[in-house]
């Protein structure tokens, strides 16, 4: 399944960082797909944590978490992942301290009933492109996680490329998505126990 990527990672935090800016990716060829939402400017974005000049072209807007409740072991990241780069990409796995595993999920219709499943080989990321992690759809799942998030904190992730890129984003821990981000009102995985 193909997805074009801007709004990724649900996850450009409320009380963001300032971050210096990511310098301007080169111009790239124009994508044999159009993307399902505009990729903003590489400028109207934050730059990721870590070595901005390493990672200009791939970014991560507004990722974020809900608070983890005490002896709740499960959780999701969402965000919006996108590659300002020359070369297509894909987000094949991720890491954080005190989890024990990270998969990429989605949630798709099976019969008339949403289902959740690992996505395999990753999360597509075409030139200039974006993906959305959302509740309700594709996310990142948190299993195994070792103690409660309390709103307020960050949560250091080391997201996993292809490429062989590792770039750390922190992830804010929200009771309520950003402004603007696509919540869909389904109030997350109630299922997984957040």
């Amino acid at each position: 399944m193909r997805v074009l990527l801007l709004p990724v990672l649900a996850l450009g935090l409320a009380a963001c960082q300032p971050a210096a800016e990511a310098p301007a990716a080169p111009e790239a060829p124009a994508a044999p797909e159009t993307p399902a939402t505009p990729v903003p400017p590489a400028s109207d974005v934050a730059a990721p944590a870590g070595d901005a000049a390493a990672h200009a072209g791939l970014m991560v807007h507004e990722p974020w978490t809900r608070p983890l409740a005490p002896g709740a072991t499960v959780a999701a990241g969402y965000g919006l992942l996108m590659n300002h780069t020359t070369a297509p990409e894909r987000l094949v796995a991720a890491r954080a301290e005190g989890v024990g595993r990270i998969e990429i999920h989605t949630i798709e219709s099976v019969d008339g009933v949403m289902q959740m499943r690992e996505l395999e080989g990753g999360l597509e990321l075409p030139v200039d492109g974006s993906a959305r992690l959302a509740p309700g759809g594709k996310h990142l799942m948190f299993f195994d996680v070792t103690r409660s998030w309390a709103e307020g904190e960050r949560i250091p992730v080391t997201l996993v490329f292809e490429s062989g890129t590792e770039q750390v984003v922190e992830f804010a821990v929200l009771a309520q998505a950003p402004a603007g981000t696509p919540d869909a009102g389904h109030g997350g995985h109630g299922h997984h126990g957040h």
